[in-house]
């Protein structure tokens, strides 16, 4: 009995292996349904690997085996970042109606035009095929595509400025900013534009622009841009932005292309010194007199001030003569304020109106040893001179005395 079984058992285990054995093979895996009549394979992708910022041709093979026929083959390509559909190219195709021949499969071409987007990253990137398979369903299936972007790219090197440390209220300041190609193909005609955030402005015209020529594959070149900061700009890190025009070295089409760099900008704290108020002793000045200046100076900024002092600057266009020009004002933290005093004499012949006097503000940042200077302005009103008492006496005079003579003429005059 034993016997009987065991040829049994062989029996059918040799006809499983025969039926396996008389599967079809399939070279590439299907996903769909089983049973599906309908095959797709992709022939290939022109280019190969894909370069970003140009077109890109697919092409699958469709298989249809010989069961029926169906009513409107369609396919969908789900492609998304970063292939774009354009030149009038769409996802939904139609092969229309499939009838078989007399052969046993049926082939087909379908064929696709992308375009690939310009800051594509290079790797594998995937897309998905779907079709109704004669069966009243759908199969979908997944292929890699590989983009390797053999165009000119960039990135920003380094940032230097001078001043080495910007701080706020500065005019002209340089920023030198490395550019560099870290694509595979030569940049001509590179120009770079900055952006500016708010706080900041381009010094003068065309200071935030810069042509920078070729930049060969794997070179740099630095880009400069001259900008003036704002009074009251708090220390920290700014946001600007550089763009990038350019053209790559084989492109026929002559096609300018664009990338956008990020920039942060430091700034730094420092102290910042004003002139709050000037008082003059006496209140009122004249023509020929002596005034004491009493200058009120602030810290505005955000460090301390070791050392502040003021100097006034003497402008030879002006009726001053100075017996002190400077003073000492000492240490200064932020929000501190402090006095200068200095002594003015103001000549006989001084037109009576509004001067401006030149001042220097002058200090140590604390714990920096760094020397801070600020020019700033004073003023001062001259008031028109005053007509003195003897001045006043002589007209007075001069009409008693008439009156006098005129009166003794009359009189004598009238005796006779």
């Amino acid at each position: 009995m034993k016997k009987v079984l065991n040829k049994i058992l062989t029996i059918l285990v040799l006809v499983f292996c025969i039926g396996i054995l008389a599967l079809p093979a399939e070279s590439t895996p299907i996903t769909g349904k089983v049973g599906s009549t309908v095959h797709v394979y992709l022939m290939n992708q022109d280019p190969d690997p894909a370069d970003s910022g140009k077109y890109l041709d697919l092409r699958w093979r469709v298989v249809v085996t010989k069961v029926g026929t169906i009513d409107n083959l369609e396919f969908y390509l789900d492609a998304g970042y970063p292939f774009l559909f354009e030149a009038g190219d769409s996802p939904k195709k139609s092969l229309g109606r499939v009838v078989p021949s007399n052969e046993m499969e049926e082939y087909y071409v379908l064929h696709y035009k992308l375009k690939v987007a310009d800051n594509a990253l290079k790797g594998e990137h995937n897309v998905s095929l779907r079709w109704n398979d004669g069966s009243g369903g759908y199969t979908k299936k997944y292929f890699t595509l590989y983009v390797d972007p053999s165009k000119s790219d960039f990135t920003i090197g380094a940032l230097r400025t001078s001043p080495e440390r910007l701080v706020q209220d500065t005019d002209e300041a340089l920023l030198k900013v490395d550019i560099a190609n870290i694509g595979s193909e030569d940049a001509e005609n590179v120009k770079a534009s900055l952006s500016l955030p708010e706080g900041f402005d381009a010094s003068y015209a065309y200071s935030d622009e810069d042509a920078l020529g070729t930049i060969n594959e794997s070179e740099s070149k630095t880009a400069y841009f001259y900008i003036d900061t704002a009074e009251g700009l708090q220390p920290g890190e700014y946001n600007a932005t550089i763009t990038i025009t350019y053209k790559e070295d084989d492109d026929e089409d002559n096609q300018y292309r664009t990338k956008l760099l990020p920039l942060n900008i430091p700034i730094k704290g420092s102290p910042y010194l004003v002139i709050e108020s000037v008082k003059t002793s006496p209140a009122e000045v004249y023509p020929g007199t002596y005034v004491s200046l009493l200058i009120n100076v602030k810290n505005t900024g955000s460090e301390e001030v070791d050392a502040a002092s003021l100097r006034v600057f003497k402008d030879s266009t002006q009726p001053f003569d100075f017996d002190e020009k400077s003073d000492f004002i000492g240490k200064l933290k932020p929000g501190e304020s402090g006095e200068a005093l200095i002594r003015v004499q103001v000549k006989e012949d001084a037109p009576p109106k509004k001067y401006l006097l030149d001042v220097e503000l002058r200090g140590v940042e604390t714990n920096k040893d760094t020397v801070v200077l600020f020019s700033r302005t004073a003023q001062l009103v001259v008031c028109p001179a005053k007509e003195s008492s003897t001045s006043l006496l002589i007209p007075i005079v001069i009409i008693i005395a008439a009156a006098l003579v005129v009166g003794i003429v009359l009189y004598k005059k009238r005796k006779k």
